[in-house]
């Protein structure tokens, strides 16, 4: 046997290790990918599992609002939903955002109709401002005085009818 021919058989050699190690990383890799097909599947399963637990208490709580042995629960319920309710109306505050009366869609303050839903949008002033706003209309505008002598100034003068003087 000649020197190309043990080249020639170790060229087969290393040839059908390498197919092998192919074939191997090949099934190795089909495996894994199987493996992670099989597990997102289990944890979509899973999920709908958790879903229809979620589904069930909201309907029994509001069907037996008053059942005995859950009231610790509904009234953690709602203190959650109120203190949710009071952090986003915080939020849309500084997003310069309220909510849509037709759909609970955050809206910008500055919109006169919800993208979502069409609803006109009517931003409710807090009671506060409207008592100071019809304080302000009620009580009569300050007169404005001549720098000058101290005259009455009529509304909307530049200059002062008894001394000429110019006010600003």
């Amino acid at each position: 046997m000649g020197f190309m021919d043990s080249l020639k058989g170790l060229a087969d050699k290393v040839g059908d290790t390498v197919e092998k190690g192919v074939k191997t990383g090949s099934d190795g890799y089909k495996k894994m990918t199987e493996k992670a097909r099989i597990k997102k599947e289990i944890t979509q399963a899973e999920s709908a599992i958790q879903d229809a637990y979620v589904e069930i208490g909201k309907k029994f709580a509001a069907e037996n609002p008053e059942a005995e042995g859950f009231m610790d629960f509904f009234t953690a319920i709602a203190d959650s939903k109120a203190k949710i309710e009071a952090l986003n109306a915080e939020l849309f505050d500084l997003e310069d955002k309220i909510t849509c009366k037709g759909c609970g869609a955050s809206v910008d303050k500055n919109a006169k109709f919800c993208a979502k839903c069409g609803t006109k949008v009517e931003i409710e002033v807090p009671a506060e401002t409207v008592a100071e706003e019809a304080e302000k209309a009620e009580a009569p505008a300050e007169k404005k005085v001549c720098s000058n002598c101290g005259a009455e100034l009529a509304e909307g003068a530049k200059f002062c009818e008894k001394c000429g003087t110019e006010n600003e």
